[in-house]
C-alpha cells in the first residue's frame, strides 16, 4: 500500500509539472549572433530540454561578439528590455556574460525569473545569486587540456596563450591564476587586432612548444568595426603555425586545432534549461544552487595531429572523440 501511495504522488507530481509547463513562454536572449558555433550549442541543449513541453520559446540576440562598441550595446540592451517588455514571458534565460551585464542585472531581485547560462565570470560580480536569478557558469578547462596536449607530445614545457581582447577573454584570464598547470605559461597575449595576432603568432613560433588558444571572435581588420568571422582568424591561424596547440571549446576543435578537454555549449544550454524547467514547475529560483557542469569532452583532431606529424597513441585513441 505505501508503495502504491508513493507512485501515484510521483504520478501526481509529474502531472502537476506538466501543467504548470503548458502554456508558459520562455525569451531566450544571447549575447552573441545566431551563427556562432557556441550559440548553435546552447539553443540545441535547450530546445532539447523544452521541447514538447507546450512552452512558447521566442529569441533575442545582442550580436555583441561582430559590433563591441559601447554604443551599440547600450541600444541593443534597450531593445532587450523592450523585447521582454513585450513578449511577457514566464521566465528568462539569458546566455554568455554580455547577456549577463547588460540585461540580467537589471532584473536583480525582481519578480521576473531569470536562467544565466555559459557565465565566464564570478557570479558575485553581477550580484548573483538573487531571489530571482540562478544559472551556470563555465569553467575552461585548462589544465585538463594540457594535460592531453602532453599525452600527444611529451616534450611540451612551455606554452603561449592568444586570445581576443573580450570580456570572456578577460574572465578566463582571471581564472588562470587559481590553477596550478602542467606547462608553463611563457607569455599570455589578447589583442582584437588581426595583424597584431598574426604579428604576434609570429614571434612565438621559436619560443613556445604549444600553444592555447581560447577565443579568436572580436578580432578585426584595422580600422573596421565589424568583427572578422572566427572561421577565417582560426583558418589563418592554422595554416601559419607549426606549434601544437590545445583549446577549451569542442567548435575549436572540430574546426582544426589539435585538441582539448572542451566545455560544451550543448552541456551548457542543457543544464540550464533544466533548470528553467524546475522554476517554470514552481520552484524558487533562490532555492537552486548555481551549477558549473565539471566533465570536459577530451577531443583530438587526427588530420590536425597528421599535418604536424604527431603520433596519436592507442591509449589517447581510446579515450578521446576523435574528429577526421
Amino acid at each position: 500500500m505505501k508503495r502504491l501511495y508513493l507512485m501515484v504522488a510521483a504520478l501526481l507530481f509529474v502531472s502537476m509539472v506538466g501543467a504548470a509547463q503548458a502554456g508558459q513562454k520562455v525569451l531566450l536572449i544571447f549575447s552573441y549572433h545566431p551563427e556562432y558555433s557556441w550559440v548553435i550549442e546552447e539553443t540545441r541543449g535547450v530546445e532539447d530540454v523544452l521541447k514538447d513541453k507546450g512552452i512558447t520559446i521566442e529569441k533575442f540576440y545582442l550580436d555583441t561578439k561582430r559590433n563591441t562598441t559601447t554604443e551599440w550595446k547600450e541600444e541593443v540592451a534597450g531593445n532587450a528590455v523592450k523585447k521582454i517588455e513585450e513578449f511577457n514571458p514566464d521566465l528568462v534565460m539569458v546566455f554568455d556574460d554580455n547577456a549577463c551585464e547588460l540585461v540580467a542585472k537589471k532584473y536583480i531581485n525582481k519578480t521576473l525569473p531569470l536562467v544565466f547560462c555559459g557565465m565566464n565570470g564570478e557570479p558575485e560580480n553581477y550580484g548573483f545569486p538573487a531571489e530571482n536569478i540562478t544559472g551556470v557558469v563555465e569553467r575552461p578547462h585548462l589544465r585538463e587540456s594540457m594535460g592531453l596536449l602532453k599525452r600527444l607530445v611529451p616534450n611540451a614545457k612551455k606554452c603561449v596563450l592568444l586570445s581576443d581582447n573580450s570580456p570572456t577573454s578577460e574572465k578566463f584570464m582571471a581564472q588562470i591564476k587559481k590553477t596550478t598547470l602542467p606547462i608553463d605559461i611563457y607569455a599570455v597575449y589578447t589583442t582584437n587586432d588581426f595583424n597584431a595576432w598574426k604579428t604576434k603568432l609570429g614571434d612565438v613560433q621559436s619560443k613556445v612548444d604549444a600553444i592555447g588558444l581560447f577565443v579568436y571572435h572580436t578580432i578585426k581588420e584595422k580600422d573596421e568595426e565589424v568583427s572578422l568571422p572566427a572561421e577565417e582568424v582560426l583558418r589563418w591561424t592554422l595554416q601559419n603555425s607549426q606549434i601544437p596547440e590545445f583549446t577549451f571549446l569542442d567548435f575549436t576543435v572540430r574546426d582544426g586545432a589539435l585538441c582539448g578537454v572542451v566545455m560544451s555549449g550543448y552541456v551548457q544550454g542543457k543544464t540550464a534549461a533544466k533548470m528553467a524547467l524546475t522554476i517554470l514547475a514552481g520552484a524558487s529560483p533562490a532555492n537552486i544552487p548555481i551549477r558549473a557542469p565539471q566533465e570536459g569532452i577530451p577531443m583530438v583532431n587526427k588530420r590536425r595531429a597528421e599535418e604536424l606529424n604527431i603520433r596519436i597513441p592507442q591509449d589517447v585513441l581510446k579515450e578521446v572523440e576523435v574528429v577526421e
